[in-house]
């Protein structure tokens, strides 16, 4: 799958999530995802 598929798959969910009021939803779902899926050498430092 190309990135330009993921960026239009992406774009349409937030489209959808954003026009049903469940944009803070989808947000912190992608929040966890991220943080319980990248390995902690992958994140930035903080300052």
């Amino acid at each position: 799958m190309g990135l330009s598929k993921l960026t239009s798959i992406a774009v349409a969910a937030t489209f959808l999530a954003a026009s049903t009021g469940q944009l803070p939803r989808l947000l912190k779902t992608v929040r966890i995802a991220q943080a319980s899926k990248w390995p902690k050498g992958m994140t930035l430092p903080s300052r």
